[in-house]
């Protein structure tokens, strides 16, 4: 029962803070660059990869609620995509954007926090509890992998077009096309880091529980 309120709290806290920074940029434009009409700003929101991890953990964690044995191909992807994701969003943001991120709000300063921060950190927790574990075969990495590529792709392509980019380290007007694809290989270098990472976790958990029930 612990696993599933954990996993259903999670969902919760994400519906909340990616409500609370909906309803802000439909209704403002808080910054000059960001576009002036309010579906404009909520596309442009959406295509921020912060949100759409958060999105993906929380959507992995509700799947979970009501079936805490799912092993389906497809939910190991996006689970994978929403638990690396959202740690790449800790790591990134915490060591590249914090400085030149500034929230113009008290409660768009909370739900940044959330979810750069405490909904990762939650995703984490709950995962190195509850698991499910095992479950990272290379198809499933595989294509959490090409869906990375896939957004990847989308935001140059957009970009291209609007001339608006999430992050400025890939932001070409900025830094230039060779800067931008070196940070985003340095992302991808990042998500297989963290899967190994991760998988390394597995294995000494199965290290551990074979010693446990030989003793």
């Amino acid at each position: 029962m612990l696993n599933r309120a954990l996993n259903f709290l999670i969902v919760l806290f994400v519906i909340l803070v990616v409500g609370i920074e909906t309803h802000t940029y439909w209704l403002n434009q808080l910054r000059p660059w960001q576009p002036a009409s309010p579906i404009g700003r909520i596309i442009f929101y959406y295509s921020f990869f912060t949100v759409l991890s958060n999105i993906m953990l929380a959507l992995s964690c509700l799947i979970l609620t009501f079936k805490p044995n799912c092993s389906n191909l497809l939910f190991n992807v996006i689970r994978l995509n929403g638990l690396v994701g959202v740690l790449i969003t800790m790591i990134v943001y915490n060591l590249m954007l914090r400085g030149i991120h500034r929230p113009p709000t008290v409660l768009l300063q909370f739900a940044n926090e959330s979810l750069h921060v405490v909904i990762p950190l939650l995703g984490l927790i709950s995962w190195l509890i509850y698991g499910p574990f095992y479950r990272m075969q290379f198809k499933v990495i595989v294509y959490a992998f090409l869906t990375l590529l896939t957004y990847g792709v989308y935001i140059f392509m957009r970009g291209y077009y609007t001339n608006l980019y999430p992050y400025p380290f890939i932001n070409v007007n900025r830094v230039g096309y060779e800067n931008a694809f070196i940070a985003v290989i340095a992302i991808a270098v990042l998500f297989v880091c963290l899967v190994l990472l991760l998988k390394a976790v597995e294995f000494i958990r199965l290290k551990l529980k074979y010693q446990i029930i030989h003793h």
